[in-house]
């Protein structure tokens, strides 16, 4: 199930979520999804550097739950390119994290821009990027549409 936090406590915790598997620190403008099983919170997916028509998606899962429901991407993209207006959205990857890149690729990702050496866990820090027309997962997606 969807969710979306409802006040400061929950958009805590689900922001706490994000950085302890990804690092993300939290940001004025961090939007949060997340996906619910019996429960047991196991995917956030952040939104955040909402700069002209772009923004920057973050996703964290539980080590132990290894997809991404399509509902949960058809709302998150229609997020960022529909509620929100983006004409891109960016991730920002570090080279030797093999399993995002392979993940981002899989979702559709194209990469921008690598800068050598420069992320701050070593590898290069690779910045990949999506545009609305590239997006798989909007085609079937109501605008009218809300989150639980």
């Amino acid at each position: 199930m969807i969710v979306a936090p409802k006040n400061q406590m929950e958009w805590g915790s689900m922001m706490q979520f994000l950085t302890h598997y990804t690092g993300v620190s939290p940001t004025m403008d961090t939007q949060l999804l997340g996906w619910v099983v019996n429960d047991d919170l196991k995917v956030v997916v952040g939104f955040n550097g909402f700069l002209g028509k772009i923004c920057q998606m973050h996703v964290a899962m539980q080590p132990d739950f290894k997809f991404s429901p399509r509902e949960l991407l058809k709302q998150s993209f229609k997020h960022a390119y529909t509620v929100r207006k983006c004409d891109m959205v960016l991730g920002i990857v570090n080279s030797f994290n093999h399993d995002a890149m392979r993940y981002d690729a899989h979702l559709g990702f194209k990469e921008l821009w690598r800068l050598p050496k420069m992320h701050e866990e070593g590898g290069d820090l690779v910045v990949l990027g999506m545009t609305r027309a590239e997006c798989k997962y909007l085609h079937d997606v109501v605008p009218e549409e809300r989150v639980a």
